[in-house]
């Protein structure tokens, strides 16, 4: 009973559950999502056998195992699935990069936001795909054309978020700094760019996705590295459980990137509430 109490005058003080509320409201916001996986891994073993699904176009899930865990293949897909990493990292950073900082100065900047703006409009709606060959054909077969293609993917939706974090600050807020006696970099320094953070973040964890899927798509187009080419070369051998298999590993990176976005994102943007 006291400790009842106690949890109680905790949540009433700080407006938070504590932390054995929260483990236990975890504990069951994942039960569902694991009992669907299970059902889902189970119907994958069974459901082809039972429906005389041929091997070609769904494998059991044993025999995807199988081909993932294999000692002579597991080699090359690690191998290859850090150079796809390499290529994702990569235009990742500069993409995000390039996103934060255009976007403040869009943001701040309104000759710069009116003047380029609608061309940075016109270039996203352009599909990043259909690009893929050309660059391919002006940066050659090498990593550098992938990189290009996860830099176009990545910096869009950090761009768009930073501005939109930019201009989310209250005005009244940045007239308080002013009277305060604030220099326009303090402003920007501790109210505006804290603000923003919440918005990058939320374009890093879109980016993240995009990063791979552009280094994917690329290397789809010409390559002789990365997963992507694995891919391709299992379709055309016909073996669907390896594709199956590297789709595993891609999902296990995306998931993995994506977790560590949220983890930075909580230890960086430390005062937003978290589900």
């Amino acid at each position: 009973m006291p400790d009842t109490v106690k949890r109680l005058h905790t949540q009433a003080v700080t407006g938070q559950p504590d932390s054995r509320e929260r483990a236990r409201r975890r504990i069951r916001g994942l039960s569902l999502p694991l009992g669907f996986l299970v059902v889902l891994l189970l119907a994958w073993q069974f459901a082809p056998s039972l429906l005389s699904v041929p091997s070609y176009i769904l494998p059991e899930l044993s025999a995807v195992l199988t081909a993932l865990t294999d000692p002579d293949a597991l080699p090359r897909y690690l191998y290859n699935a850090g150079y796809t990493l390499f290529e994702a990292g990569v235009g990742l950073a500069i993409g995000a990069s390039a996103g934060v900082v255009i976007g403040i100065l869009l943001a701040e900047i309104k000759v710069l936001y009116n003047t380029f703006y609608p061309y940075i409009v016109a270039i996203q709606s352009i599909p990043k795909v259909a690009l893929a060959p050309l660059f391919v054909i002006w940066f050659g077969f090498g990593i550098e054309s992938k990189v290009v293609v996860v830099v176009l993917l990545t910096f869009f939706p950090v761009l768009v978020n930073t501005i939109n974090g930019m201009r989310s600050v209250d005005p009244e807020q940045i007239d308080l700094f002013r009277v305060n006696g604030a220099t326009v970099w303090q402003t920007r320094r501790k109210l505006m760019l804290p603000a923003s953070l919440p918005y990058i973040f939320t374009g890093l964890e879109i980016a993240v996705v995009m990063a791979m899927l552009g280094a994917i798509v690329a290397e789809f187009v010409g390559a002789q590295n990365g997963l992507g080419v694995l891919i391709l070369q299992a379709q055309f051998q016909m073996q669907t459980a390896a594709v199956f298999a590297l789709l595993i590993i891609l999902s296990t990176i995306g998931i993995s990137l994506n977790l560590l976005v949220r983890l930075v994102r909580r230890k960086v943007v430390f005062w937003m509430p978290t589900k």
